[in-house]
């Protein structure tokens, strides 16, 4: 199979790379391509065919004999490169200039996601700039202002105060910024949470969701700087759960039912920018009509498929889950840009470095690979800087970590002056040595989880966050505490249900959260056993005294066992839970002294405030490797 793809950027080198290793492909034809896809496999050739040239695109599809055309950036989907390679009878991937629109018009889409249910910010789409003007006079929520139409990324502006909006909208509309694309504005609300990538491959019934991703707009460390087309990104993203992916994956399919029952069935890629809430809800910010955009060069290395199979089984309607495999990898990847972008930039300098990277080990292992972007060849072994973003370096490994070390370790071995790339790609899915998704378990009023919520704000627990609060008791104080924090919290009823149905349940909420570690707060409940094999080193408990003694009693019961006993001091002991009650391996105990006339009363006043402190520790530790499953030997 001869195969065309439209496109220059690292992109396009990414998807005609992942094309060159089916056997069903003999050679990419990539147009216009770049100085990675002119050098860096036998099977990819570049044309000297602008993108958006259809007619001489359309001819050397004829004289070849093309079987697929894949189109890469949103300017040909736009000028209906799909629909002039359709209606000649060439199967290309890519929805339709009507389909496109869903990217082509920011108003479109607003309305569309109006008509249809989809969540969005609130907005308005104004033609006239006195319009506009006077929304975001009178809007009592603070604004983000788009341009409509397609501006290469960068139609996005984002005011902090009203005159910099009112300033914002007469650089658009009046003076141009974007040229035609202001001709209308989209001015919406702005939201605040975390931005996410969802890319799916669509055949106009059904969606097929890729692995969730994020990426860094910023130029600059931190997020600082002017916005960009990416400065790196990574997959798959902690933040989409596999709650947060079903209601992502359901927009998505809302999406495509729209648009069939519309008469615009969409096919090729469907990219969801979603912005996601504290609670966990994913809301539509933007759809891009495409692959991403550095998002493709940590998506494509994740995928265990055959991509000309996959592009075939969404132009012939025949797409399904099975058909779509993904690798149990996470891959990063490190823009190197030319130092100025995405303002004034040089162009036309050496990249050297780049066969060192090839030949290095990850290099020839395939764990690290260099897409170009901004590229192009010069004298004879020569490879030269000619864009922005010019180099995208893309480490694959066991997790974000490993991915990025790898990514990190090739950028510094290329050699490209003057350039600059962000060093803090990924921190948002690190934010500490391991980031960690805690769900609780409760019954009472939940002091213990206090203290550990306030370790997370005050950066004790860097990277880790409760994300889940569940009760058997719907009056539960710990539910109410939750909800002060933001934290979802919901109660299970256990009427007319096993232990086991109960637990499974539980389980199911935990697991669809992304929970990764379960904590028991004042939880009065006896775990069934396959809730102690599933959560197995992944779930503590605190008990009120210094285990193993007086196991098994709950609350006043063992301070009063312990005083009876006549113990000259007591404590608390986080402990892993296991099918014996209290019997789990200790992590940490917190000790205090017993006072002459101790009552079980006095005693637990004592006792309770060391249960935090104690919880926080023990997470610590579960966090650096010393406990756990994945403790350090």
């Amino acid at each position: 199979m001869e195969v065309l793809v439209l496109g220059s950027g690292g992109r396009e080198h990414a998807i005609a790379l992942k094309l060159a290793e089916s056997n069903k492909v003999t050679h990419v034809y990539v147009a216009p391509g770049n100085g990675g896809t002119a050098k860096s496999h036998d099977k990819v050739s570049n044309l000297d065919f602008d993108a958006v040239d259809l007619p001489k695109l359309l001819a050397f599809a004829n004289e070849h004999k093309i079987e697929l055309v894949v189109v890469g950036p949103e300017a040909p989907l736009v000028v209906g490169a799909v629909d002039t390679f359709a209606a000649a009878g060439f199967p290309c991937f890519g929805p339709t200039a009507a389909a496109a629109r869903l990217e082509a018009s920011k108003a479109f889409s607003k309305d569309f996601m109006a008509r249809h249910g989809i969540p969005t910010a609130r907005y308005g789409n104004f033609t006239k700039y006195e319009e506009a003007v006077a929304f975001v006079e009178s809007a009592d929520f603070p604004v983000v202002i788009k341009a409509s139409g397609l501006a290469a990324g960068k139609g996005v502006l984002l005011p902090t105060t009203k005159a910099e909006a009112l300033a914002g909208l007469k650089e658009i509309m009046l003076e141009k910024a974007f040229g035609t694309a202001g001709d209308e504005v989209v001015v919406e609300q702005y939201l605040e949470g975390e931005e996410a990538s969802v890319l799916a491959f669509c055949d106009g019934k059904r969606v097929v969701l890729m692995p969730g991703a994020q990426d860094h707009k910023r130029a600059l460390d931190g997020d600082m700087g002017l916005n960009t087309g990416g400065m790196g990104a990574y997959a798959p993203a902690p933040i989409l759960t596999p709650a947060i992916r079903a209601k992502a994956q359901a927009i998505l399919q809302r999406t495509v039912d729209g648009m069939a029952a519309e008469g615009s069935p969409y096919q090729g890629v469907l990219y969801g920018g979603f912005m996601v809430s504290k609670e966990g809800e994913p809301v539509v910010l933007e759809y891009n009509c495409r692959f991403g955009d550095p998002e493709t060069q940590v998506l494509l290395p994740l995928l265990d498929s055959d991509l000309a199979e996959v592009f075939l089984a969404c132009i012939e309607g025949r797409l399904s889950p099975e058909i779509v495999r993904w690798k149990a990898l996470a891959a990063s990847t490190v823009v190197m840009a030319a130092k100025g972008y995405p303002e004034a930039y040089p162009k036309g300098m050496v990249i050297e470095g780049l066969a060192t990277v090839q030949a290095s080990e990850d290099g020839q292992a395939g764990r690290v690979t260099v897409y170009h972007a901004g590229t192009k060849t010069g004298a004879p072994g020569e490879v030269l800087a000619n864009g922005g973003r010019v180099l995208a370096v893309t480490g694959l490994g066991r997790d974000i970590a490993d991915s990025l070390a790898k990514a990190y370790a090739a950028v510094r071995l290329i050699r490209m002056d003057p350039c600059h790339y962000r060093t803090d790609i990924g921190q948002r899915a690190l934010r500490g040595p391991c980031p960690l998704r805690v769900g609780v378990l409760g019954s009472t009023r939940g002091s213990a989880l206090q203290m550990v919520l306030e370790a997370m704000e005050a950066d004790e627990l860097v990277g880790a966050r409760v994300v889940l609060v569940l009760s058997n008791k719907e009056d539960a104080g710990i539910l109410a505490r939750a909800r002060r924090f933001g934290i979802p919290a919901q109660s299970i009823s256990s009427k007319g249900k096993t232990r086991e149905a109960f637990d499974a349940e539980a389980t199911e909420l935990m697991a669809a959260a992304g929970v990764e570690l379960v904590l028991l707060v004042g939880y009065m409940r006896i775990l069934s056993p396959s809730f102690c094999q599933r959560w197995k080193d992944r779930c503590l408990n605190v008990h009120p005294s210094l285990l193993p003694d007086f196991a098994g009693g709950m609350d006043l019961d063992v301070h009063a066992a312990v005083i009876a006993a006549g113990r000259a001091e007591s404590g608390c002991s986080v402990h892993f839970v296991t099918e014996e009650v209290d019997a789990g391996p200790v992590l940490v105990q917190a000790r205090t002294v017993l006072s002459p006339g101790e009552t079980p009363e006095s005693l637990k006043a004592k006792v309770q405030p060391l249960e935090g402190p104690a919880f926080v520790t023990a997470i610590q530790k579960f966090m650096a490797g010393e406990v756990g499953p994945s403790r350090k030997t």
